[in-house]
């Protein structure tokens, strides 16, 4: 009976273990539990990120400066040659030399170099400066330092310069345009650099120069020559131009502008006659009649179209009678003499100049424009064309084209335009 009782306890024992092992039949599965702990990942190997560094390397220098000398001997050397090389080439910097005691024949210390070095690292200009001696055999040391210096040839001091990195900015340059508060005898209704459309006060400083007569024609006919080429004119014309901007351009209005010009007109060359064979010669007195003080006041009108600024206006004052002094053939006693040929003087005189002007920058310092003024009421109908030329000749070089009713003369002209506020 003990036999068979333990047999049916094991039996049961034995039913019970395999029903727990059998998930999905009521009986409570027992899984291992998780673990909360953090699990720790062997670390995978990371490349650090590269920056890109602009700091500047140091040039090696060039293989021809002679044999080296330690600097650690001392000295002391007498200097033969001093030498600045920035980038692999001798620096074109020319006050580096004033910076440092090393000069041609003087006596040259370790103490002397450490010195020389800190006054070119002060500059602020360099990150580094290495410092370097060469013999120079072809220069024995003078005698009266034979018994001094530490070797027989002078040396060749050299300084490696390495520049500071110089920060890229990511501000805008600014740059400068050039005026385009006027053309070349005639102004616009804008205003300075940066207020050009806002309203107020400006003033520009102006000055023109004749040179002379590149080619002309005539049919007068008493003149001797009906062709003229390469004639002196040698005119100045120096003018301050003072403007109030009274509206600012829109999408639709114009600019607007009423202002004065004082203009101080006189001649580094007497007035051409016509008469063959006649030359004038240069001479730096300037007559009364052709040295006089013109005024004018005008209004004009400018507007924006693309990248072209046109303007439209009209002068009034005396500043037309500076036209007769552009060529002999609109002097009175000319037109008179060569042209009627009765003699009676003609009046050449205008108060009312009507203008236009049309003005481009494809270049901040060479502009390109064109302008025209008619005087109204003088002899022969004058009308003036200036041609800004420079952007296209690479020099401040420009053409004057003057028609009048006897011909044309084509004139070479120099011309400077200065914002003097606002700046």
């Amino acid at each position: 009976m003990t036999a068979a009782l333990l047999g049916a306890v094991l039996a049961l024992s034995c039913a019970a273990r395999a029903q727990n092992a059998m998930p999905g039949f009521g009986a409570q599965t027992n899984f291992p539990q998780v673990s909360t702990a953090p699990v720790v990942v062997p670390p995978s190997f990371v490349p650090a990120p590269v920056v890109a560094s602009s700091a500047p390397v140091t040039a090696p220098l060039p293989g021809n400066l002679g044999a080296p000398v330690a600097i650690a001997q001392g000295g002391p050397w007498v200097v033969g040659e001093v030498l600045f090389f920035q980038s692999g080439a001798l620096s074109p910097d020319y006050t580096l030399p004033g910076k440092v005691r090393a000069a041609k024949g003087a006596l040259y210390t370790k103490s002397d170099v450490q010195s020389d070095v800190g006054s070119l690292m002060a500059t602020g200009r360099f990150s580094r400066v290495d410092p370097s001696l060469f013999a120079i055999p072809s220069a024995p040391v003078p005698p009266e330092y034979a018994t001094i210096a530490t070797s027989t040839s002078e040396v060749r001091v050299v300084f490696n310069l390495t520049p500071k990195t110089v920060a890229v900015s990511t501000v805008p340059k600014i740059v400068l345009p050039t005026p385009v508060s006027g053309m070349m005898l005639t102004p616009t209704a804008y205003r300075g650099t940066a207020r050009t459309n806002q309203p107020g006060l400006g003033l520009d400083f102006n000055a023109l120069y004749i040179i002379g007569r590149l080619y002309g024609r005539n049919n007068y006919t008493n003149a001797p020559d009906h062709t003229n080429y390469l004639d002196r004119v040698g005119l100045w014309l120096l003018s301050a131009d003072g403007k109030m901007e009274i509206q600012s351009e829109s999408r639709l209005r114009p600019a607007m502008a009423v202002g004065t010009q004082g203009t101080l007109m006189f001649r580094d060359s007497p007035q051409p006659t016509v008469a063959p064979g006649s030359g004038p010669s240069v001479t730096a007195n300037v007559s009364e009649k052709s040295t006089r003080l013109l005024t004018d006041a005008y209004f004009v009108a400018s507007k924006k179209f693309g990248p072209v600024r046109s303007s439209a206006g009209m002068m009034f004052g005396d500043f037309g009678d500076a036209i007769v002094q552009f060529s002999e053939f609109l002097q009175p006693n000319e037109i008179a003499v060569y042209k009627n040929g009765n003699g009676i003087p003609v009046n050449v005189i205008s108060r009312s100049m009507p203008f236009v002007s049309v003005l481009a920058v494809p270049h901040p310092n060479a502009p390109l424009g064109l302008e025209v003024i008619q005087f109204n009421g003088a002899a022969e109908h004058p009308l003036l064309f200036d041609l800004k030329a420079g952007y296209f000749l690479h020099m401040n070089f420009d053409l004057g084209l003057l028609k009048f009713d006897g011909g044309y003369d084509l004139l070479g002209v120099l011309q400077f335009r200065f914002n003097e506020f606002p700046r």
